[in-house]
């Protein structure tokens, strides 16, 4: 299977690339003000306004830092009502896709109910590499934020 590979500090986590629809340089995001600090901002994309999600801050409590590497994944997300909506994931070097067989990945031994979209993982060349599930990423109060137009 291939998935694109990012970071979060010096952690590398994967993302699978059947719900990717592009991936896109970082560009200038109109803020929102008195937004949660994981909601980056809105990106025009073709004219479409789109929701961005700061995926290291959702994850490590820091915001994305502005690199040449930083880009921005749009994802189809599927919300509750199985309806799918375009958003926007901003993360640190999502620069590589890499390939992994779906039995190469292993529990990894803890499990963080306040984080059910930590996955599996799997060792290569150059650590350990965690999967993370699109569908579990969104906190539940982001729910009523991004997908019931209130935003």
């Amino acid at each position: 299977m291939l998935f694109l590979q990012f970071k979060v500090g010096n952690d590398r986590y994967v993302l699978e690339v059947k719900n990717i629809i592009e991936i896109v340089p970082f560009v200038h995001l109109k803020l929102i003000p008195k937004a949660p600090p994981y909601l980056a901002g809105l990106l025009n994309y073709r004219g479409t306004t789109i929701p961005v999600i700061d995926i290291s801050y959702l994850m490590n409590n820091m915001a994305c830092e502005l690199k040449l590497s930083s880009r921005i994944a749009l994802i189809k997300y599927t919300v509750d009502d199985g309806k799918s909506i375009c958003l926007g994931l901003l993360s640190e070097h999502m620069t590589e896709t890499v390939r992994f067989n779906e039995n190469d990945f292993s529990d990894s031994g803890v499990n963080l109910k306040d984080h059910p979209y930590l996955g599996k993982v799997v060792i290569d060349d150059n650590g350990i590499v965690q999967k993370v599930d699109i569908n579990k990423l969104i906190p539940e109060e982001a729910h009523e934020i991004l997908f019931d137009g209130s935003y």
